[in-house]
Formats: C-alpha cells, sequence, structure tokens
C-alpha cells in the first residue's frame, strides 16, 4: 500500500469507530407516577453498569416498587426543550 492510502484507511477507520460509541446515561424516576421529576444519575460504558446503578439507586431514595428508572443510549440535550435529552434508544 502507499502511504497516502494507509492514511487514508487509519482516518476512515477512526472516523467508523466514532460512530459505534456506546454510552449509556441513567435517570431514576423516585415515583414512577411522576415521570417529570428525575435523578440524572451519570453515564455507563454499558447497559449493564447502568441498570445496576439505576436500582442501587433506586433502593437508596425509595423502593424499586415505588419508583422506576432509565437508561439511554448516546443521549444529548437539545437547544429549545428545558433540558430535556433525546437519546438514540430508551431501555430499562
Amino acid at each position: 500500500m502507499k502511504p497516502h492510502r494507509i492514511t487514508t484507511v487509519v482516518v476512515v477507520a477512526l472516523a467508523v469507530s466514532g460512530c459505534f460509541k456506546e454510552e449509556w446515561e441513567g435517570f431514576v424516576y423516585p415515583n414512577k407516577n411522576n415521570l417529570s421529576e428525575h435523578i440524572n444519575i451519570g453515564s455507563y460504558k454499558s447497559l449493564e453498569e447502568c441498570r445496576a446503578s439505576a436500582i442501587n439507586a433506586l433502593n437508596k431514595i425509595s423502593s424499586v416498587s415505588a419508583g422506576d428508572y432509565e437508561c439511554g443510549l448516546n443521549c444529548e440535550s437539545r437547544s429549545g426543550m428545558d433540558g430535556i435529552k433525546v437519546c438514540e434508544k430508551t431501555e430499562r
């Protein structure tokens, strides 16, 4: 391979790897009947880590049966949405 082709391959590989970023953000709802009240519990590298932290947080602030949680994949804030985050997908 010529040197400029190696550089191109490396640049493309780095660009594509950034597209597959996986960051899960945890949200806990102390009262499952009031989803407007939530606590952001942080970011995690996997869904399993997020779930475990969310359940642990729920146990500390209320019972799991009284509250709820969700984990969002690659969430980002959008302007004009008063702090609401939009995620690629959410899981429980």
